[in-house]
C-alpha cells in the first residue's frame, strides 16, 4: 500500500525493459491442452498436431484447360499454314468418368477440371483449334504433358500438409476441406474478459454528453483477440471504483484465462488497477520503457493472467500487439508468437526522439515510390489520436539505443494484424 501511495505522488521510479518484460510473461505461461472441433468451424483455431493427407490432390490427372485430350505427337509440326487433324472420339466433362481410350489419331473434347482420358498425354487448347463435324483441327503443336494437372501435384498421400502450431486461416481451411478431413485437433482457444474503465466512458448508444467520450477500446480490443485466436468470455464498461474492479477480477477469472483492462493503470488518483491487482493478485511487470505504453501492468490473479492497459486507444493497440497477443499464441502453442509480417522500407523524413532508453512505436504509411518501398512517420506522440492507426500501415520498432531516425534510413515495418 505504501507502495502505491509513492508511485501517485511520483510516478515509476523504474521501467522494465520492453524485453524482459516479455521473457518474464512468455516463460510464465504453459500451452494449453488440445480438442477435437468440426473442420468447418476450425478458422483462427491453432493446429495441436500436423495434418497428414490420405489422398492425392488432384486425385487424378485433369484438364488444365477446356480443349481436346490428344496424344501431342499427333500435334508435332502442327501450325496455322500447317494444320493436322485428329477424329474426335467422344467428350471428357467435369465430374463425370470418361471411358473412351484416345488412340493415335484420336481426341477426346475436355473441360477443365476433367479427368484425362486414358492414353492422352496432352490437352491442346479449344483456341488452337477448330471442328467441323466429328473433324479436329490442330493449329498448334504441343508437348507432352501440356496443360494437364498431373495426380498429386498439389499434394501426394501421406505427405504432412499443415504443422502442429499453424493458426487456419481461410487458405488453410481450404485445404483441409479439399482433402475431405471432417475434424481436425486443434488447442483449446484462451478464454478472454475484456473492460475499459473509466467514469468518463460512454457506450455506442448512449446519448452523448460533453464530458464524456465513447468507448472506443473495448471493440478494438475484442477484434485483435479474436484475430490472435481468443475466445470473448465477457466485455464491458467498468467505472473508475476499487471494489467494482475487484469484484469482476474476482468473477471473470472463473471462467477466463486472460483478463484485459484499458485505462487506470497509470498514476492518476482513480487509477486503481494496480493497486487492486497488487491486493488481490501479484504484480509481475508495472512500467514499461515503450512509448506509448509506459503504464502498462501485467499481473495475475489465481491462475489468471492479467493485463492492463492504457486508457489511450494507441497506447492500449501496441500493448496488445507487445504483450497481450503473443500470450494468447503461447497459450495456443504458436510457432509464431507475432504473426505480422515485416518489410523494408525507406523513411522519409527525420524523427527525432526526445529521450532515449525507450523503445518508441512510430507509426508509418507505407507508399511504392518507382519500385521502393517508402515509410511516411505519421506522428510519434498522440497516444490518443486513433487516426494514426487508421491511416497507417504498420510500426516501426526505434530501439532504446537510437537518437532517432534519419532521412533515407532503412527501417523494418511491422504490418498491422490481417
Amino acid at each position: 500500500m505504501k507502495f502505491m501511495k509513492k508511485l501517485h505522488k511520483i510516478g515509476f521510479s523504474k521501467l522494465t525493459s520492453v524485453k524482459d518484460a516479455y521473457n518474464r510473461l512468455i516463460e510464465s505461461i504453459e500451452g494449453n491442452p488440445s480438442e477435437e472441433i468440426p473442420s468447418k468451424d476450425c478458422l483462427n483455431h491453432v493446429l495441436a498436431s500436423d495434418v497428414k493427407s490420405e489422398m492425392n490432390i488432384p486425385p487424378f490427372d485433369r484438364s488444365a484447360m477446356d480443349g481436346y485430350a490428344i496424344l501431342a505427337e499427333d500435334s508435332f509440326g502442327a501450325s496455322p499454314s500447317n494444320p493436322k487433324t485428329v477424329k474426335k472420339v467422344g467428350t471428357s466433362e467435369i465430374g463425370e468418368i470418361c471411358t473412351e481410350k484416345v488412340k493415335k489419331g484420336e481426341a477426346i473434347r475436355i473441360s477443365t477440371g476433367a479427368i484425362v482420358p486414358e492414353g492422352a498425354d496432352a490437352v491442346i487448347r479449344i483456341e488452337e483449334t477448330e471442328i467441323e463435324e466429328d473433324v479436329v483441327t490442330l493449329l498448334g503443336s504441343i508437348p507432352p504433358g501440356k496443360n494437364i494437372a498431373e495426380k498429386g501435384e498439389d499434394v501426394k498421400e501421406g505427405e504432412i500438409i499443415l504443422k502442429a502450431g499453424t493458426q487456419i486461416k481461410a487458405e488453410q481451411l481450404a485445404l483441409i476441406s479439399s482433402l475431405g478431413i471432417e475434424t481436425i485437433k486443434v488447442t483449446v482457444p484462451p478464454k478472454i474478459a475484456i473492460f475499459a474503465t473509466g467514469n468518463e466512458l460512454l457506450e455506442v448508444g448512449e446519448t452523448y454528453e460533453g464530458n464524456k467520450i465513447y468507448n472506443s477500446n473495448t471493440p478494438m480490443i475484442v477484434s485483435l483477440s479474436k484475430t490472435y485466436g481468443a475466445l470473448i468470455q465477457n466485455q464491458g464498461t467498468l467505472p473508475d471504483d476499487k471494489e467494482t474492479l475487484k469484484k469482476y477480477i474476482k468473477e471473470s477469472s472463473q471462467t477466463c484465462q486472460i483478463l484485459v483492462f484499458t485505462g487506470g493503470t497509470s498514476v492518476g488518483t482513480k487509477d486503481f488497477l494496480p493497486e487492486v491487482v497488487e491486493e488481490l493478485g501479484q504484480i509481475q511487470t508495472h512500467g514499461i520503457a515503450m512509448r506509448p505504453g509506459s503504464p502498462i501492468l501485467i499481473g495475475s490473479y489465481q491462475k489468471c493472467l492479467i493485463f492492463c492497459l492504457p486508457g489511450t486507444p494507441v497506447a492500449a493497440y501496441v500493448g496488445f500487439l507487445q504483450f497481450v497477443g503473443p500470450a494468447i499464441r503461447k497459450m495456443l502453442n504458436c510457432t509464431q508468437l507475432d504473426p505480422r509480417r515485416s518489410i523494408p522500407a525507406t523513411i522519409t523524413d527525420d524523427v527525432p526522439l526526445s529521450g532515449m532508453g525507450y523503445i518508441h512505436f512510430l507509426r508509418v504509411i507505407i507508399k511504392e515510390v518507382e519500385n521502393e518501398l517508402h515509410a511516411i512517420p505519421y506522428k510519434l506522440k498522440g497516444s490518443g489520436i486513433l487516426t494514426s492507426l487508421t491511416e497507417a500501415d504498420g510500426i516501426v520498432e526505434i530501439s532504446p539505443i537510437q537518437e532517432g531516425l534519419k532521412r533515407g534510413e532503412k527501417v523494418w515495418v511491422k504490418l498491422f494484424p490481417w
